[in-house]
């Protein structure tokens, strides 16, 4: 079944709502789509509305409601705070923290990051693309509320959880494996990975003062985008957010 987000403010009765913008051209241009298909559609706060579309205009769809759940979910929240990575691994990256029900995703800029994040209006563009392949993720999983993706920020300015878990996975962590952290507690998960060529000492030096714990993912090496979604699967499963109840 076909899956859309649409802007509840605009008309959202008991029997009908009103779907504009990119999503109607979708809908219209790019599927296609006739009176009397299926689909189901997200508000972005957790309601799920099943029906079917009952009229197609040039500038709108109109989308007969049928039933109405609310899925929305008080998990504990989980940040995944990443180092900006090169190429398309970022937008790989965003689409699979997407799927895994990651909360937050924070761009963060480090010493060794080979794309820092682009300034003015292509910062703007950049985090446009990676909206659209945040909802474009939402969709396929059938995720009702999108994840938040913050602008670039700086390792020194990124918030620490006061009484939550603040970790980061570190290649020379020889000591403490990911499978001793506690995080059934209730309390909100920050993960810290670095880019493709690490984290400078003085960046690990500086974690670990202001509440990081380093942590350790195994005896191999792995990639920036690997590690990343390593801890969110260890996390999510230690927070116990991947239960079926």
């Amino acid at each position: 079944m076909r899956r859309f987000f649409y802007d509840s403010s605009i008309q959202d009765t008991e029997e009908q709502i009103l779907i504009t913008g990119p999503e109607a051209h979708h809908i219209r241009n790019v599927l296609r789509m006739q009176s009397g298909d299926s689909a189901e559609l997200y508000d972005g706060k957790g309601a799920v509305v099943s029906g079917e579309i009952a009229r197609i205009s040039s500038k709108e769809v109109v989308f007969q409601v049928l039933s109405r759940t609310d899925e929305s979910r008080s998990g504990v929240h989980l940040t995944l705070a990443q180092a900006v990575l090169k190429g398309k691994k970022m937008d790989l990256l965003i689409q699979k923290a997407t799927e895994l029900g990651v909360h937050t995703f924070v761009p963060v800029v480090t010493r060794y990051c080979e794309n820092s994040g682009r300034a003015g209006k292509q910062a703007g563009k950049q985090l446009e693309r990676w909206q659209r392949i945040m909802l474009e993720a939402c969709k396929q999983c059938r995720r009702p509320i999108p994840m938040q993706i913050c602008p670039p920020t700086e390792l020194q300015e990124l918030p620490l959880f006061k009484g939550g878990h603040n970790i980061m996975p570190w290649e020379n962590e020889a000591g403490t494996p990911f499978s001793a952290l506690e995080l059934d507690n209730g309390q909100p998960v920050l993960v810290l990975i670095g880019p493709e060529g690490g984290f400078h000492p003085s960046e690990v030096a500086y974690a670990e003062e202001v509440g990081f714990r380093t942590i350790s993912l195994g005896p191999r090496i792995l990639r920036a985008e690997t590690a990343a979604l390593a801890a969110v699967v260890l996390a999510q499963q230690g927070m116990g957010n991947l239960s079926l109840s």
